[in-house]
């Protein structure tokens, strides 16, 4: 049962979303220890970006995202700046660290609702297959 799981890409992929979202979650809590640390950058990276590179890797094909109500899927306006390629968000202190706590924790919150929703799918993915070598077996 390994090996239909192993080359099950639905599998790969939550393992791989999975990782990239418990390698964002370190980066977080690095920042979270460093909070008053002078002249210490938030450190990150864009976990859809590197995850929609992941898929693409794979062979998958990723699916665009339809806009039903105009403020769905807002990614840049007030209030909500867009991404940023080194992880940090928010302006420098006096003592030249720029962790913002209240967006360390949105992102450590969006990141573990990340991984839950690929550990469910993954979850998923094996009771059918499971479900399979039953239904199989009779």
């Amino acid at each position: 049962m390994a090996d239909l799981l192993s080359s099950n890409r639905m599998v790969q992929l939550g393992d791989r979303a999975m990782s990239l979202a418990s390698r964002r979650m370190a980066l977080v809590a690095g920042n979270l220890a460093n909070l008053d640390t002078p002249n210490y950058k938030a450190r990150g990276f864009d976990f859809e970006k590197v995850l929609r590179e992941e898929i693409g890797a794979a062979g998958g094909q990723t699916v665009p995202m339809a806009r039903t109500h105009p403020a769905h899927l807002r990614r840049t306006g007030p209030g909500n700046p867009g991404p940023t390629s080194d992880g940090t968000g928010g302006p420098g202190r006096n003592d030249g660290n720029d962790v913002n706590l209240d967006r360390e924790t949105m992102v450590l919150a969006r990141t573990q609702a990340s991984y839950q929703l690929a550990a469910t799918l993954v979850q998923i993915e094996v009771r059918r297959t499971l479900g399979a070598i039953r239904e199989a077996a009779r």
